[in-house]
């Protein structure tokens, strides 16, 4: 009888497709930007969205700008690394799967220009999503300059992403999704946290000229009058003026060393601001 040892391994190429393609939802690519910002430590966030014209073709482009800590050569590894992270274990930091970054791959080029310390590294990845399925590992070429002068920060240029479909990219579809997915919707500031209190995040979709300034944090309302007095104001339309914010904390039951925060909104028709967060 003979034996023998099987080692598991992975398909490279693969898993690069398969985590890119998790991300089903194309603004996504908003939410892992907004994250990786405020993990760097950045309190100014740019999110752009423009089509060019490339040999008769209109293309795509998304920049993303902050002014954290940059990145290192080590750093740079992680960004195009699958589940290399270097913020495994941290408690204070969203991402540390290093996944997230990986929904850029879903374009024809990713450049990214990271300053920190007195150097910038400028990187490039040529036809991320083709290569990959062509059963090819996407390559990216480097430079390593000196700029003692030059303010930490990341600048990421996203080409050609989501096949160049952008029906989604406008402002309002943006900024509602970021209210609600994101980082910067977060409702911490109503329970008293204000890490993120000051932070600014300028975004400009498809449908507008110029980048509109969104103030950190999810919008609440205040309550309405009673329904008594509503229904003495308008009638059988009371309810549509109807708000009601509860906000709730404490513990679950089973895992009482998880806490929990939440806000739950009932609104009417008319309060269209008014929404359930958690």
């Amino acid at each position: 009888m003979a034996t023998f040892t099987i080692t598991p391994t992975v398909d490279q190429t693969q898993e690069f497709i398969e985590i890119a393609n998790d991300f089903s939802n194309p603004l996504d690519l908003v939410r892992e930007a907004i994250s990786n910002s405020f993990d760097a430590k950045a309190t100014e966030i740019h999110i752009t969205f423009d089509v060019v014209k490339e040999y008769g073709e209109s293309i795509l482009v998304i920049t993303l700008r902050d002014n954290g800590t940059g990145m290192d050569a080590a750093g740079l590894q992680s960004f195009f690394d699958l589940g290399n992270s270097l913020r495994r274990g941290d408690v204070l930091t969203i991402g540390e799967k290093g996944h997230g970054t990986k929904v850029f791959f879903s374009s024809s080029e990713i450049n990214v220009e990271a300053t920190r310390e007195g150097v910038t590294f400028v990187a490039t990845m040529k036809d991320p999503y083709k290569k990959l399925f062509n059963r090819e590992i996407p390559l990216v070429d480097v430079q390593e300059n000196d700029t003692p002068n030059k303010p930490s920060g990341t600048v990421i240029r996203i080409k050609g992403y989501n096949n160049n479909r952008r029906e989604q990219f406008t402002q309002e579809l943006l900024k509602d999704y970021i209210l609600w997915f994101t980082k910067f919707g977060s409702f911490e500031s109503i329970f008293g946290i204000d890490t993120y209190k000051d932070a600014k995040l300028y975004i400009k979709g498809l449908n507008k000229p110029a980048p509109e300034l969104l103030p950190f944090g999810h919008f609440f309302p205040e309550d309405s009058e009673s329904i008594s007095k509503l229904f003495d104001k308008h009638l059988v339309d009371a309810p549509d003026f109807y708000c009601k914010r509860i906000v709730k904390s404490g513990q679950l039951k089973n895992f009482p060393e998880i806490k929990y925060q939440a806000i739950f909104c009932i609104e009417g028709n008319l309060n269209s601001t008014c929404k359930c967060n958690f």
